[in-house]
């Protein structure tokens, strides 16, 4: 077969032309690649807020949040609907009952250095004078245990108290307020974690104003790691010779304020 011979002149467009054409598909294509670091962009944004969310205790998710149910003598914790909240975790301590309370949370460990959010919000039914072990608790666990539990809020006598343990058993109510039943209150710790008490310290949310502490500042410095390490408990602790149930929702652990605040 015989091949076709282009004269110089009809190559020279050829190639003109072809050039035209690339340099017209190249805009679309770098539309496109502005268009996917956008995307990118904003994916990155939303992983970083839900990757500030370290653990999340929704009562839709069933007791698999939790790493041990703590109940005792006819004590019970479910998953309720409420009507302002949907569902919410109900713990339910009879009399004659010590214990009912979650051991917290699945699928995650504070290590020395971290800098955590703990919030939830809780609704507390009992005669207003009782006096129990816990509501919360900021609990160790393993070998080397000098603190036991470094964070505790409570009610002691009508009043409701968030305590900080050192080790060798001294405790020392950091913050207290009349305690307030039959209502919705809002909770935020924030807790450096440290097994140093020069490095360790504690702030502290109530209904959605950060709280000054009995040492005139806004941050307790303590030791708040403890034993193997700690982790948090909810519900209802002591007052074993009274009815007590203690309603909790939007349990969240978080490396944000805003992610932990319910």
């Amino acid at each position: 077969m015989k091949k076709s011979i282009l004269n110089p002149a009809a190559l020279l467009l050829i190639l003109l032309t072809a050039g035209s054409c690339k340099e017209q598909l190249s805009s679309p294509e770098a539309i496109n690649t502005n268009a996917a670091g956008v995307s990118k962009s904003a994916l990155q944004s939303n992983d970083l807020s839900i990757a500030s969310i370290l653990w999340d205790g929704d009562a839709n998710s069933g007791t698999g949040v939790f790493k041990t149910l703590n109940v005792e003598d006819g004590s019970t914790i479910a998953a309720a609907n409420n009507t302002t909240y949907g569902k919410i975790w109900r713990f339910s301590k009879p009399v004659g009952s010590n214990r009912c309370e979650v051991h917290a949370a699945s699928g995650f460990q504070a290590d020395e250095g971290d800098d955590i959010y703990i919030g939830w919000r809780s609704q507390v039914a009992m005669p207003v004078n009782t006096t129990t072990n816990a509501f919360f608790q900021w609990k160790a666990y393993g070998s080397n245990m000098l603190q036991n539990y470094p964070i505790v809020i409570k009610a002691v006598n009508g009043d409701l108290k968030l305590m900080h343990a050192a080790p060798g058993g001294t405790t020392t109510y950091i913050w207290s307020t009349p305690m307030s039943v039959n209502s919705w209150n809002r909770f935020v710790i924030r807790i450096k974690v440290s097994r140093d008490a020069s490095i360790g310290f504690i702030e502290f949310w109530y209904n959605g104003t950060k709280q000054t502490l009995s040492n005139g500042l806004q941050r307790y410095m303590g030791r708040t790691l403890d034993a193997d390490y700690c982790d948090p408990k909810w519900g209802v602790y002591g007052a074993s010779a009274t009815l007590v149930e203690n309603r909790v929702h939007a349990l969240k652990i978080a490396s944000t304020y805003a992610e932990a605040a319910p």
